[in-house]
């Protein structure tokens, strides 16, 4: 099976799911621009698809699966996300990052977030040897469907047999819509 194949097929399943909730999330900065589409399949499991463009790094297009537990003012979800790179840099390939997201809710509408995925070697196809993936935000609730945020994200790839290279880093500013 192509990686088109398996791409298409998470999307699709995406929007066909009858989920419980959907939230739509658009970054955007100078150099890059990105959306992530989430969804709730039921309390405790999520899934997600992300497309980055990155005007100097490339493009790269995820599908990732997380179990979710809330314990007070904190969120955590742990699971897998499968990445497809464009890369403009170096050579193009996948890779799957182990990792999860963490949010905690401050109050007066303020919460941080955080997400990080790792990648070895051994989960990292095609040209590609392994990745690393951190982003942060800090957010701030209009209402509880709609959300603006700040945050720092940065997205490093291994190669083989060429030199690492950075797909996306820096301040991006974002809203986050939910249905």
């Amino acid at each position: 099976m192509t990686v088109k194949t398996i791409m298409a097929t998470l999307v699709l399943s995406a929007l066909s799911i009858n989920a419980h909730a959907t939230d739509f999330t658009f970054g955007l900065n100078d150099d890059t621009l990105s959306t992530e589409l989430q969804f709730d399949l039921n309390k405790d499991v999520n899934g997600s698809v992300e497309y980055i463009y990155a005007d100097k790094g490339g493009q790269m297009l995820s599908g990732a699966l997380h179990i979710a537990h809330d314990a007070g003012i904190h969120h955590f979800e742990l699971g897998a996300k499968f990445s497809q790179v464009w890369s403009k840099k170096s050579q193009n390939g996948n890779f799957v990052g182990i990792g999860g997201r963490y949010a905690m809710h401050l109050g007066s509408n303020l919460s941080i977030h955080g997400s990080g995925y790792y990648s070895p070697s051994v989960l990292s196809f095609g040209d590609i040897d392994g990745s690393w993936q951190l982003d942060g935000r800090v957010q701030y609730n209009l209402n509880p469907a709609l959300a603006l945020f700040v945050g720092y994200r940065d997205i490093r790839l291994q190669y083989d047999n060429a030199s690492n290279t950075s797909l996306d880093s820096g301040f991006y500013l974002g809203a986050k819509a939910s249905f």
